[in-house]
C-alpha cells in the first residue's frame, strides 16, 4: 500500500508540482488550498506525511499546523513547511521534532529526499 501525503498551498502551480513528482515517485496524494479544506480531508483519511505553505488564505498554515496536532492521530506525524517566510526557527524547534522546514523556491531533490527520509 502507497503512503498517502497530503499537500496544502493556495498555490495551484506548486501543488500541481508537489503532486508530480509524488505521484512519480508512487505516493498517493491529496490537496487542499488552505488549511480549513485540507482539515475536512483529513477527517476520512489519515496522511502519512503532511507539506504545507503558511501564508494561506482562510486558514493560514501555523493555524493549520496547531490544529492537526491538536489531534492525538497527528501528535507525531511529519508536517514539511514549504513557504518563502523566512521561518528558521520551525527547522529547529526541539519541540516540534516532527516537523521540518524547506524554503521556496524549493529544490525538487531536496524535498524528495525528505519525503523519502520521513517515510522510511
Amino acid at each position: 500500500m502507497s503512503k498517502i501525503v497530503l499537500v496544502v498551498d493556495d498555490d495551484s502551480s506548486i501543488v500541481h508540482t508537489i503532486k508530480s513528482i509524488l505521484l512519480k515517485s508512487g505516493y498517493e496524494v491529496i490537496a487542499g488550498t488552505n488549511g480549513d479544506e485540507a482539515l475536512k480531508l483529513i477527517k476520512n483519511t489519515k496522511p502519512d506525511l503532511i507539506i504545507t505553505d503558511l501564508a494561506m488564505p482562510v486558514m493560514d498554515g501555523w493555524y493549520f499546523r496547531m490544529k492537526i496536532r491538536e489531534d492525538l492521530r497527528f501528535k507525531t506525524t511529519p508536517i514539511i513547511i514549504i513557504s518563502g517566510l523566512l521561518v528558521p526557527e520551525v527547522a529547529q524547534d526541539e519541540h516540534e521534532a516532527a516537523t521540518f522546514y524547506i524554503p521556496k523556491p524549493f529544490n525538487s531533490s531536496i524535498l524528495l529526499d525528505k519525503i523519502k527520509e520521513l517515510l522510511a
